[in-house]
């Protein structure tokens, strides 16, 4: 990892300044690649859910069910992209599909093992926001940081464990961002299908059918969004533990010098 081919200066930041980069890079740095990644793995889920739901009579909350594993899991997809991207002057789907192909097995272990703690504390309600925030950077401990199954669950814990009112700030933020998505898509949709083309409301409404295509197709589509905020946060939170502004600061002081020195001799 070469801190001075990062595309964003790394630097300590809000969090609220943190989902404003995340917007910026989503928009102008990665939508195209997002775009075509988001085609070979969000869209089949997308049809699979459609199906499900219009063909094979499925209620919403089983088809929400699939959505949001199906959800879970590929975030890693764009987790991989943000990281090879921050770091990197060019990225292909190919090398990215194939990076997360090679840590698919152990990622997915990470991802059973935090679920189902995440599953247990939901048992107890009280508990569970502690429980979700500490499993919140499971997929940066796993695909970026190569760590083994259990190694990922354990370092995603640590890794929030002095700031945890950040680490809860972070997940409500995401949670909120999502729900966004969501009502927006909800609110276009019908908007367009049933205001401007005057088709009426096939595709059934979020608030009385408990979901809906134009709803489902928001929350997919912001799964490479969420991924790239919780990444930029996983920076942020890396910049704040390891320095990597002030190491950033020294390198570039370094460089400098001997820039001089070359000069005067």
């Amino acid at each position: 990892m070469n801190l001075t081919r990062a595309h964003v200066v790394l630097r300590m930041r809000t969090i609220g300044e943190v989902l404003d980069l995340a917007c910026k890079v989503f928009v102008t740095g990665t939508l195209s690649l997002y775009l075509k990644l988001a085609a070979i793995v969000l869209l089949p889920v997308y049809a699979g859910c459609l199906v499900l739901r219009y063909a094979l009579g499925w209620s919403w909350l089983a088809v929400w069910l699939v959505a949001a594993g199906a959800a879970s899991v590929l975030q890693g997809v764009f987790t991989v992209a943000a990281g090879r991207y921050l770091f990197a002057e060019t990225l292909t789907v190919r090398e990215v599909l194939g990076a997360f192909g090679k840590r698919f097995g152990p990622y997915l272990g990470a991802l059973i093992i935090s679920r189902f703690f995440i599953g247990v504390a939901a048992l107890f309600i009280v508990i569970l926001p502690f429980a979700w925030m500490r499993s919140l950077f499971v997929h940066e401990a796993c695909l970026l940081e190569m760590a083994s199954s259990g190694g990922a669950v354990k370092r995603a814990s640590r890794f929030v464990q002095a700031d945890g009112a950040r680490a809860f700030q972070m997940l409500l933020l995401l949670v909120l961002a999502q729900l966004g998505f969501v009502l927006v898509a909800e609110l276009l949709g019908h908007g367009i299908v049933d205001t401007v083309l005057q088709l009426g409301q096939p595709f059934e409404v979020l608030w009385r059918n408990g979901g809906s295509a134009y709803a489902l197709l928001g929350f997919l589509a912001s799964v490479p969004y969420i991924a790239t905020a919780r990444f930029l946060l996983y920076i942020d939170r890396r910049t704040r533990i390891d320095g990597w502004d002030i190491q950033l600061r020294f390198m570039a002081i370094a460089a400098n010098d001997a820039q001089h020195r070359r000069l005067a001799a």
